[in-house]
C-alpha cells in the first residue's frame, strides 16, 4: 500500500471508529519550538503541584521517539466529550461536574478504538509497527497534534479546534510509516482574552501557561489526600470534580459537537448532601468506571464539602457537622472550614 493510500485509508478508519477528527504529523517535527524548553520550566517552578509523574523524565515528553524509537509518524484523534447541551445554571443544592467526567473513564475506551486502528494498519502493513497513546502516556500530545492540523493551542493551555472547539479528548498512535502530513493550524484566538479573565482562582501564570497547584480541575481530581489550600477555595464555587469555567467562555466552544463515542453515564451536577454522605460501598457502587472512582471517595466528599461552604447555604449545616465530629482529619477540617463560611454569611 503505497503512501497516500495508507494516509487515505488511516483516516477514513479513524473517523469510522468514532473520532471526530483525525491528523498526522511526522515523529521528529521539523520544528518543535519552545514546548520542550517550556515544559522543563514549567516542571522546574513546580506548576505541576503534586503531580508527580509529570516530572518524571520531563525531558523526554516532548519526543515521541525516545518514547517509540522506531516512530515515523503520529496519528492524533480527536473525540469529543460533549453532550450537545449548555452548561447546567447554577444550583446551591448541586455540585458540577467537568463535562469529561461524565462519561465513563475515557482512558479504556479511547484506548481501544487506537488499538482497534493500529490493528488495521498492521493488517495492511506487514510487520508494522506502533504504540498507542493517551493522556496518562508520557507524551506531549498537543505538540503532535497541533501539526497533525487537530488545533492549536490556547491561551487556556488547552487545543482549540475551528471544528470541535476544545472539549474533546485526543488519543493517538506512533507507527513506523510515513504519512502524507497535514498542515499545522495557525492561532486563532487573536486578542480574545475571556478564557484568562474568567479563571476563579487565577491559575494563569501566562497566556499558554497553566499554573496547576492554583487550578480548580487540579485540587478537585489531582490532588489527593490533602486540604484544598484556604487561599483558593472560595474560588472553586460549586464545582465537584474538575472545571470547565475557561472553556464554557470560549467563543470557539459555539462550534463544539455532540459527542459520538462518549455518552455521559452521569448528570451534569451531583446532590451535594448525597454525596457527603456516601459509604465507601455506596460510592464505589455509583461511580464504578467513572473517573470519580479513580480519584477516590476522601477526595470528592472533600469537594462537596467545600462547594457547601461556598454556597453559604445553612441546610448544610447538619451534614458539616456530622464531619467536622468524623474522624477522617482532611474532612474534619475542610468541614469546620465551610461552617466557618456559612456563619460570616449571617
Amino acid at each position: 500500500m503505497d503512501r497516500a493510500a495508507l494516509t487515505r485509508g488511516l483516516r477514513e478508519e479513524a473517523l469510522r471508529l468514532g473520532a471526530d477528527t483525525v491528523g498526522f504529523a511526522p515523529a521528529v517535527l521539523p520544528e518543535p519550538g519552545p514546548d520542550p524548553a517550556a515544559y522543563q520550566a514549567w516542571v522546574e517552578k513546580g506548576m505541576h503541584g503534586a503531580m508527580g509523574y509529570m516530572a518524571r523524565a520531563a525531558e523526554e515528553r516532548p519526543y515521541i521517539t525516545r518514547w517509540f524509537p522506531p516512530a515515523r509518524s503520529v496519528i492524533v484523534c480527536a473525540f469529543s466529550t460533549h453532550d450537545g447541551k449548555p452548561p447546567p445554571p447554577p444550583d446551591p443544592a448541586r455540585g458540577r461536574l467537568a463535562r469529561y467526567a461524565r462519561p465513563a473513564d475515557y482512558h479504556r475506551p479511547l484506548k481501544a478504538k487506537v488499538k482497534e486502528l493500529l490493528a488495521w494498519y498492521k493488517e495492511r502493513v506487514p510487520g508494522g509497527r506502533g504504540k498507542v497513546f493517551v493522556d496518562s502516556s508520557p507524551v506531549l500530545e498537543r505538540s503532535y497534534a497541533r501539526y497533525a492540523g487537530a488545533g492549536w493551542v490556547g491561551k487556556n493551555s488547552m487545543l482549540l479546534s475551528r471544528k470541535l472547539g476544545s472539549f474533546f479528548l485526543i488519543a493517538g498512535a506512533a507507527i513506523d510509516a510515513e504519512l502524507d502530513y497535514d498542515d499545522p493550524v495557525p492561532e486563532h484566538c487573536g486578542t480574545c482574552t475571556r478564557c484568562l479573565d474568567a479563571c476563579p482562582t487565577d491559575a494563569f501564570a501566562a497566556p499558554r501557561v497553566l499554573d496547576a497547584s492554583r487550578c480548580i480541575a487540579y485540587f478537585t481530581v489531582e490532588l489527593r489526600g490533602a486540604p484544598i489550600p484556604e487561599a483558593f477555595r472560595e474560588g472553586h464555587g460549586d464545582w465537584l470534580f474538575g472545571c470547565d469555567v475557561c472553556q464554557d467562555v470560549c467563543p470557539w466552544n459555539r462550534f463544539a459537537v455532540r459527542s459520538r463515542l462518549l455518552e455521559p453515564d452521569l448528570p451534569p451536577a451531583l446532590d451535594l448532601e448525597e454525596v457527603a454522605a456516601l459509604s465507601p460501598e455506596a460510592f464505589a457502587e455509583r461511580f464504578k468506571g467513572t473517573s470519580l472512582e479513580r480519584t477516590g471517595l476522601q477526595s470528592v466528599v472533600r469537594n462537596a464539602l467545600l462547594a457547601m461552604g461556598n454556597s453559604k447555604d445553612p441546610r448544610y449545616r447538619p451534614a458539616l457537622e456530622r464531619h467536622a465530629a468524623g474522624d477522617d482529619p482532611l474532612l474534619a477540617e475542610q468541614a469546620r472550614w465551610s461552617l466557618g463560611l456559612i456563619d460570616s454569611a449571617r
